[in-house]
C-alpha cells in the first residue's frame, strides 16, 4: 500500500470506532500531539495506550463521526490531510471541524501525527 493508502485506512478505522483495526495501524512507538483547540485548550500528546483510551471514550459519547477527505499531499513516508470532521453525539448533538493532520509512517505503520483541529 501507498503512504496514501496506509493514512487513509487509518482514518477510516477511527470514523468506524474499530479500536482493533486502529491499534493494528498504530507503531508501538506512536506519538500523537494534539494541537491546543477549543475541546482540549491546553493541547495534548497520546501514546499508544492514551490513544486507545480515547478511543473508548470517543466511541462511548459519538453516535457517529465521518472524516471528509478533502486533499492528501505525500512526501515519502509522511501524509498531511486537509479534512472535515463531522460528529453526532449519542444526545443528538453535533459538532464539526476543519482539521489538517500531518502523519508520518515507520515501517508501514502510523508513527507520528500532529493533529490541527478548528472547531466551528
Amino acid at each position: 500500500m501507498s503512504t496514501g493508502e496506509i493514512v487513509t485506512a487509518y482514518i477510516r478505522a477511527i470514523e468506524s470506532h474499530d479500536l482493533e483495526d486502529v491499534a493494528r495501524r498504530l507503531h508501538d512507538d506512536v506519538v500523537v500531539v494534539e494541537h491546543p483547540n477549543k475541546l482540549n485548550p491546553a493541547g495534548k500528546r497520546y501514546d499508544k495506550a492514551a490513544l486507545r483510551v480515547a478511543g473508548e471514550r470517543g466511541a462511548a459519547v459519538l453516535e457517529r463521526e465521518q472524516y471528509e477527505i478533502r486533499s492528501v499531499i505525500v512526501e515519502g513516508e509522511r501524509a498531511a490531510l486537509s479534512m472535515v470532521w463531522t460528529a453526532t453525539l449519542k444526545n443528538g448533538t453535533t459538532m464539526r471541524a476543519d482539521i489538517c493532520s500531518v502523519v508520518e509512517l515507520r515501517d508501514g505503520l502510523v508513527w507520528r501525527q500532529e493533529q490541527y483541529d478548528c472547531f466551528t
